[in-house]
């Protein structure tokens, strides 16, 4: 079986039948069933209806391959996770790549349902990274300040366009009405200027991601989240930490599609380990 699709219904009450707990995040299927009695009506029809699509056979038994991908899902030990808009006005997607070390599953969830399919342990990544859609990699220059100086600086009022030049000069950095330049030809060292100037484009598209893993106890390590988004001058990716000072710090970088699968290999390994 190459896939299989399971509607938002079905993948409600397969996963309670098969008591697997919690829904995995991202994921997020609604409960159907306004009351018991109608949930329990339900249940009966949607009974029916996995028989007919091949997700039962007549005795009741699940098919194989859905059982064990959901089971996956459920209890898997290393699993990366994505959520990103496409762009203005569609649906957010949702999706897990996940393994229990031996065998792997990819679920995106969309308005129809739950897509599954197999894939291979050492793919989570390559998985994740591939539902993303395509983007340049950003022009502007990479940024580095506090979470403290982010905060306070405002977005500069500067018009940017594709070519990555600045065409509109009035703005609380003095730059001069009528120049036009390219961002990376701008002074070095003002990193605040080149995040106002960042921080004022439209968002186009944008998501997140993250690795996850569990140990032999069942305890679960989540690794910090990669988020990354599309402007006008192109894709950049967003990341937090804790420096030594004790202050909250953000990197802003030009990112494309080889930056983020190698930055989210790194998290995978990272959490990875920490369950080892």
């Amino acid at each position: 079986m190459t896939e299989r699709l399971l509607s938002p219904l079905v993948f409600d009450f397969l996963w309670e039948e098969m008591r697997l707990g919690e829904h995995p995040y991202p994921l997020r299927v609604p409960s159907h069933g306004e009351t018991m009695d109608g949930r329990m009506m339900l249940r009966a029809e949607v009974g029916k209806l996995m028989v007919a699509e091949g997700i039962k056979d007549q005795r009741g038994f699940v098919e194989p391959g859905v059982e064990h991908w959901l089971h996956v899902l459920a209890a898997s030990t290393r699993s990366v996770d994505a959520i990103h808009s496409p762009g203005s006005g569609e649906d957010h997607v949702l999706a897990l790549a996940a393994s229990d070390g031996e065998t792997g599953v990819l679920a995106v969830q969309s308005a129809a349902g739950v897509l599954l399919r197999p894939t291979y342990p050492e793919a989570l990544v390559s998985e994740i990274i591939g539902l993303l859609p395509a983007g340049e990699r950003g022009t502007q220059r990479a940024v580095t300040l506090s979470l403290d100086d982010a905060l306070r600086t405002s977005p500069a009022r500067v018009k940017v366009t594709a070519s990555g030049r600045d065409e509109e000069s009035r703005g609380r950095f003095g730059l001069r009405r009528g120049r036009s330049r390219a961002l990376a030809d701008r002074s070095a060292g003002d990193q605040r200027e080149d995040y106002a100037v960042l921080s004022a484009q439209p968002r186009l598209r944008g998501g997140q991601l993250a690795a996850n893993s569990r140990d032999e106890a069942g305890r679960k390590h989540r690794s910090s989240v990669l988020a990354w988004f599309d402007t006008v001058t192109g894709r950049y990716l967003n990341i937090a930490r804790s420096g030594d000072d004790g202050h909250e710090w953000i990197t802003v970088a030009p990112a494309d599609t080889k930056t983020l699968r190698t930055r989210l290999a790194e998290l995978l390994s990272e959490v990875s380990a920490a369950a080892s």
